[in-house]
């Protein structure tokens, strides 16, 4: 079997900076954070080399096939105070999916509580997630942009911040995200991903070889001032859409 490297198919870019943090536009496939064998490329590993070796604090993370806008505080200090915004529901986010399906709504609200689901012979794959009644609340709303043939591109709002909630949520409405290893048509596709890696068999049934969600947006208040930084879909994504016929947004 042909098997292809996965690696970040273009570099991190600097969206915003001011005396107190930055904003990455973080391409798929790219870490957010160093692991601790550190033998794999990150955004703060990035910004270190960029920044000849001056130290960074995440304030956010994006899993690593997710691309778009990751918060990066430039001390201690900055990160905490930009995670407590977080916590509070004071920044405003807004993410770019590609699903399967069409939806027929002008705007959905979903709020399932999430949690582990645990293993078992319907889940082979420790870190899901699913609905669990005792589990953490969870709220996303979802807003379809266009669609065509077999896939609808929509934007994402999630209202909390727990654990792939953006893609569970759309997965238990039966509109995954194309490419999701996890939450697409099999959970058994990552733990064949991730013992032989990507191949024309996954590629024949996810379609991309990651899962098509972007983080397209931040706004919230800093220092009195109202920022918002936006990042446009990716080339990956973008050209996907135009491939069928879907006319991908400017932002």
């Amino acid at each position: 079997m042909q098997q292809l490297t996965l690696e970040p198919p273009y570099p991190p870019r600097v969206v915003f900076e001011n005396e107190d943090f930055l904003v990455i536009d973080k391409p798929p496939f790219l870490l957010s954070h160093p692991t601790r064998r550190n033998d794999r490329p990150s955004v703060l590993g990035w910004l270190g080399k960029e920044r000849d070796g001056a130290s960074f604090f995440l304030a956010n993370r994006l899993d690593r096939e997710t691309s778009g806008l990751v918060l990066v505080g430039k001390d201690a200090a900055s990160a905490s105070a930009l995670g407590r915004l977080m916590e509070k529901r004071l920044i405003e986010k807004e993410y770019l999916a590609i699903v399967w399906g069409k939806l027929t709504c002008e705007l959905l609200e979903i709020d399932a509580p999430l949690g582990y689901l645990g293993i078992s012979e319907e889940n082979p794959v420790a870190i899901r997630q699913g609905i669990r009644p005792e589990g953490a609340q969870a709220v996303t709303v979802v807003r379809p942009l266009r669609s065509g043939g077999e896939f609808s591109l929509l934007r994402a709002y999630p209202k909390t911040g727990r654990l792939h909630q953006i893609r569970v949520h759309l997965s238990i409405i039966r509109h995954p995200i194309v490419g999701d290893k996890i939450y697409g048509p099999d959970p058994n596709f990552f733990l064949r991903f991730a013992a032989q890696g990507w191949g024309p068999d996954l590629a024949e049934h996810l379609c991309l070889p990651r899962h098509a969600l972007h983080a397209s947006l931040l706004r919230f208040r800093w220092q009195g001032k109202e920022l918002e930084a936006v990042a446009p879909l990716p080339p990956d994504l973008s050209g996907f859409l135009q491939q069928r016929g879907i006319v991908p947004p400017l932002a």
